[in-house]
């Protein structure tokens, strides 16, 4: 029986009729359409007298029984139905199980700048013909032919393009036919000089969702890399014309990923040529596709436009999609409901990258800000109460699995998984999985199953509970020491709710002393399994200053220290050696005051932590990154109780903002001032400053949230001055902030002066969505007026509509929450990704106050009554969900 919450369900993917060999495609880039050839080259698993193909929004030309790739063929007669996607082939005699045989499709697509799946139009550059790129995962490639479109379909490919003779490129899998291309490149059509071919050959079985085809019009920059072993791998990075020097930078990232998986992950690349191919539209950052990674333009580049979040985007993103080589393609997941495996081990790897390349301090507070992203991060997910299972039951789009559970969670889960088995069997679990499943498919339980080999121990419990519900654990402690007995003890326990069981958790803590260093012998890793267990140090000769628990934020999930008092938090922030256990008490703090607010917003600040605000800021050994995070006043709470009282908390975040500017008004220009963020920019340059660019924007906001002349100074003087993209967007939000009276003409010039740039107009759109003035929503309607915006132009419907969604002093009104609704049921059609991602806005519907609630309710009725769910089925069954409150 059909599933009313999901259109698919794991007992979809059944086995395989078929073993798939080999497939021999060409590919045709005509005027108005793509023209595809595939003879695939399969054995039979079980007695066939037809096969059904996945065959999505195609012309079927015709299909045919053959006996090899050059052979003439039979016709087949066959049905093609395009509402279910299904082309059924008849085969003219009952072929039996382990025969081998050979079919011939014939088929053309037509590629639109909408749909960002299959092939599609890219942004082209001036005089040159149509760009054209591809993006096969999850079901992309049965838009190009039709195909078994299945992760477990693994098969080698000969692919041969054919294309104008004007396009620079031609791409595909593999490498390059030395037989029909022995320079390397493309090759004129005989007959035809205004025609150009050139043929792939791709050895390494790889699933359907990795293929990709490229014909467009690029510079290149080149160089390569040396393995130990004398052998070399060249690397191309190709770019939009003239955009060359951008790459550079990447390109030095690049070489040192590939360097730093081998010396750390144990992997070596296999191919010849390792591309990187920027996109102008693509619903996701980058995309693995066996040998090219495909990158969004705007983060494929570093320039005068980039931000910091983009410049470490831009390290991420290269090492992830890299390694996606060994954890994906040459080890595939086995169903998309095993997409977390390709992802979370991949972003696990990631972010050991990003945390030998930048201060690990600041890398984890990072992660821990996605973690709590309260539109995106899998913690507001999961308090949606809708979603937050890293192995789902169901789903209606396999864009769907593509979200802060699989990303950010799941990966927390693999981390998680290292703390508890130590990182030698970790290691070994892993060297078990890759050589095991090399070139083969695994799903969740045969990933474990390694782990378990290897450790000697059951993994159950932590499959159980962490990838099969939704939710995460609250844990709490209480701490005591008994001077007589020389034993300090911590309680910890964990909420179990009715019928589920307790979770498995790592959490790693120590002693501190009253020197602000580890008491010896104490940091370690325990196991809380049950709903209650005791941690007990011996021998503890003298009373420690503090326990630090939960270090590095150890576990996904919440955690509160029951015996903590204000007095014991403050002593925390000061003396903790952990960055992450400072930062967290100090944001406790700030937590009790903000409470305070919310209860009665004419309560004043307490004094104590207005004067450890003041000895923070005055602190000059704290590096700028950690200062930053001790400062920032943030609008979401550590109380997740209060999570949805999203109008309370921008006025409690802004009263606890004008009392630090009241009282430190002085200082923090003076801190401000002092910070010189001015270098002359350069992309090798760009990356010292972070730190400082960091904690210069918290300062601004401090300063600016008096909306002062004095402060609009500050602003329009940091905005002069400015010399990267970051500093002069942070002058900028602030401008758009105040009521300066040179607002709107700086925001017009900004507009002309960086609209035609990608990434610049991106910035701009991020500006004038973070505005908190009356005229907010004029702006923004006016930019969508603009001939320059596109709404199809995913990374311009990102910056515009995720950051007017995150402004919460603006939205959550009758104008804000309609107008929200509005944009997703105008996106859903366009761009169904970006269009989920709006309407995460209201999945706290059912923490909201009572009036709150009722209006994001009404919005959520009219979603689901005019957004499709034929055409629509995931956005309208996400809004119907929300509504289950």
């Amino acid at each position: 029986m059909p599933s009313e919450k999901y259109k698919y369900l794991r007992e979809d993917f059944g086995e395989l009729p078929v073993q798939l060999h080999h497939l021999t495609i060409f590919l045709n880039f005509l005027r108005d359409r793509v023209e595809a050839h595939n003879c695939m080259e399969m054995t039979a698993r079980i007695g066939l007298e037809r096969l059904e193909l996945d065959a999505r929004e195609l012309d079927i030309l015709g299909v045919e029984l053959c006996e090899g790739p050059d052979s003439a063929g039979q016709p087949l007669r066959f049905e093609y139905h395009g509402d279910q996607n299904r082309l059924i082939v008849f085969l003219p005699k009952k072929i039996e199980a382990g025969r081998k045989f050979f079919v011939r499709t014939r088929s053309a697509c037509h590629p639109s700048e909408f749909e960002l799946e299959g092939i599609y139009k890219d942004i082209t550059p001036p005089g040159a013909p149509q760009q054209y790129m591809s993006q096969c995962q999850q079901w992309g490639f049965q838009r190009i032919m039709p195909i078994f479109d299945d992760c477990r379909a693994k098969c080698t490919m000969t692919t041969t393009i054919e294309a104008d003779v004007a396009y620079t490129h031609l791409i595909s899998n593999g490498n390059i036919d030395p037989a029909t291309n022995p320079g390397g490149v493309p090759a004129r059509k005989p007959g035809e000089p205004d025609r150009q071919v050139i043929t792939f050959q791709n050895r390494v079985p790889m699933a359907p969702y990795l293929f990709v085809v490229c014909a467009g019009t690029w510079d290149m920059l080149r160089g390569e890399v040396a393995y130990g072993n004398g052998r070399t791998v060249s690397l191309e990075y190709l770019v939009p014309p003239g955009a060359a020097r951008g790459a550079e930078v990447p390109m030095e990232i690049l070489k040192r990923s590939i360097l730093w998986i081998r010396d750390t992950q144990g992997y070596e690349y296999t191919g010849d040529t390792y591309r990187t191919i920027t996109m102008s539209r693509s619903n996701f950052g980058g995309m693995e596709n066996v040998g090219n990674t495909t990158i969004v333009t705007d983060a494929a580049l570093i320039h005068e436009h980039t931000l910091d979040q983009s410049l470490l985007y831009a390290h991420a993103v290269i090492v992830h999609e890299f390694e996606h080589n060994q954890c994906g393609s040459e080890t595939t997941m086995e169903t998309p409901f095993d997409v977390w495996l390709n992802e979370a081990y991949t972003v696990d790897v990631e972010r050991q990258f990003m945390a030998d390349v930048f201060d690990p301090a600041m890398v984890r507070l990072l992660q821990v800000d996605s973690i709590r992203n309260p539109l995106l991060g899998p913690l507001a997910i999961e308090d949606g109460g809708h979603a937050g299972k890293i192995v789902r039951e169901g789903f209606n789009d396999p864009d769907e699995l593509i979200d802060g559970v699989t990303y950010v969670k799941a990966a927390e889960v693999i981390r998680m998984l290292r703390l508890l088995l130590g990182n030698e069997n970790f290691k070994a679990g892993k060297e078990l999985y890759f050589s095991r499943y090399l070139h083969a498919n695994a799903d969740t339980d045969d990933f474990f199953q390694c782990f378990e080999e290897v450790s000697g121990r059951s993994l159950d419990q932590f499959k159980k509970e962490w990838l099969y519900r939704i939710g995460y654990p609250k844990v709490s402690a209480a701490t005591s020491f008994d001077a007589a007995a020389r034993r300090f003890t911590v309680k910890l326990s964990q909420e179990v709710e009715s019928g589920k069981g307790p979770f498995l958790i790592p959490i790693r803590l120590a002693l501190v002393g009253a020197d602000g260093t580890d008491v010896p012998g104490t940091d370690r890793v325990v196991e809380l399994n049950e709903a209650r267990a005791e941690v007990v140090f011996e021998n503890i000769s003298d009373p420690p200053a503090l326990a630090s628990c939960n270090r590095d934020y150890s576990f996904y999930g919440t955690f509160v220290d029951e015996s903590a008092t204000v007095d014991s938090l403050m002593l925390q922030t000061r003396l903790d050696p952990n960055a992450y256990c400072r930062i967290d008490a100090m944001r406790r703090l700030t937590d009790i005051e903000r409470i305070k607010l919310l209860r009665d917003p004419g309560a004043k600040a307490d004094p104590s932590w207005l004067g450890l605000y003041g000895e923070i800021l005055a602190d000059s050994k704290l590096p700028s990154a950690l200062k930053a995070y001790f400062l920032r006043i943030e609008e979401q709470p550590v109380d997740r109780g209060y999570v949805a009282w999203f109008p309370e908390l921008v006025i409690a975040r802004e009263r606890l903002m004008l009392h630090v500017n009241s009282l430190y008004g002085r200082e923090l220009r003076e801190l401000f001032e002092n910070l010189d963020t001015c270098e002359l920019w350069t992309a090798q340059t760009i990356s010292r400053g972070i730190e400082d660019r960091m904690l210069k924007h918290v300062l601004l906001d401090l300063i600016a949230i008096s909306d002062t002349t004095e402060g609009h100074m500050v602003i329009l003087d940091h905005l002069r001055r400015a010399t990267t993209a970051n500093d002069r967007v942070t002058a900028l939000m602030a401008l758009n902030r105040s009521s300066a009276p040179e607002r709107l003409a700086l925001l017009e010039e900004t507009y002309a002066t960086w609209h035609s740039h990608l990434s610049g107009y991106a910035n701009y759109l991020r500006i004038i969505a973070s505005g908190t003035r009356e005229d907010v929503f004029d702006l923004v309607e006016k930019e969508r007026r603009r001939p320059t915006f596109d709404i199809s132009q995913p990374t311009w419907a990102r910056a515009l509509f995720l950051s007017m969604a995150n402004n919460h002093k603006m939205i959550w009104n009758t104008r804000g929450i309609n107008w929200i609704a509005d944009v997703i049921i105008e996106l859903a059609p366009v761009n169904y990704t970006n269009a989920g991602r709006m309407l995460n806005t209201f999945q706290y519907v059912r923490m909201m106050k009572p009036e709150l609630r009722e209006k994001v309710a009404a919005a959520l009725e009219r979603i689901v009554s005019e957004v499709s769910e034929k055409t629509s089925p995931a956005i309208h069954r996400q809004a119907k969900a929300y509504l289950k409150f």
